[in-house]
């Protein structure tokens, strides 16, 4: 037998951004395929224009790892429009972490349809169409007409994960850049004291040096290196 035959590839975890307002639903009955208020809000107008019904089908949202940073996009969205917010960058980092809900969907590729990313043009042939059931629906992205289960990751927990994904703070909320500088520098420090401890003065004043001549864009990359170091330590 050749040994590619006894290969099994592992299904891919899959993540779904919310706020806690669906928490009880979401812990006793799991993810149930909807029609949200983002939807709404993104494509209704379209519809409207184009003097058609919009019913798109209801379906429940993913994605993996590769771009979980689409999970807190919605996440936020969601904790906006569950306090009131015009905007998703009008919530604080305080309130994404008290009302933000992270759903982890083990081996839920297994479960959901995904979205090709070989088609034509900036969002394919799906959207922008006026009989498309999936309107929502990018490239790219995981979908499912029926229920799914998940485990819960909410508060620290959730700020934790985010973080050693290299997600948190997120990007879109004002002072974000430099709440990422701040943890980046206690990682660093973290991290190369660990290495050589007996340097730790020389090393966190290098550091300090270091990070604040950083630009945004080089803070982004080094938050990312830094994570995965980090998450090798624990």
């Amino acid at each position: 037998m050749n040994w590619y035959n006894k290969i099994k590839i592992a299904s891919k975890t899959l993540y779904h951004g919310t706020s806690i307002d669906n928490y009880d639903s979401i812990k006793n009955l799991g993810l149930i395929p909807d029609v949200g208020n983002f939807v709404r809000d993104s494509y209704q107008d379209e519809y409207d224009h184009a003097g058609v019904d919009f019913d798109p089908t209801p379906l429940v949202y993913a994605t993996d790892k590769e771009d979980l940073g689409k999970a807190v996009t919605a996440m936020m969205n969601a904790v906006a429009n569950m306090l009131g917010r015009n905007w998703l960058n009008d919530i604080t980092l305080d309130e994404l972490k008290s009302y933000g809900m992270l759903v982890i969907i083990k081996q839920g590729q297994d479960y959901f349809e995904q979205r090709p990313w070989e088609e034509e043009g900036q969002y394919g042939d799906w959207q922008y169409e006026t009989d498309n059931q999936y309107p929502a629906v990018e490239p790219g992205d995981y979908y499912s007409e029926d229920t799914q289960e998940g485990q819960i990751l909410i508060g620290n927990k959730m700020v934790s994960f985010l973080t050693k994904q290299g997600l948190w703070p997120p990007y879109q909320l004002e002072g974000g850049a430099e709440e990422k500088r701040k943890n980046l520098l206690t990682m660093a420090i973290r991290y190369h004291v660990k290495e050589s401890p007996e340097k730790r003065n020389e090393i966190i004043t290098a550091i300090q040096s270091k990070v604040n001549s950083l630009t945004d864009e080089e803070v982004e990359s080094y938050y990312k290196q830094y994570s995965e170091l980090i998450n090798e330590l624990v």
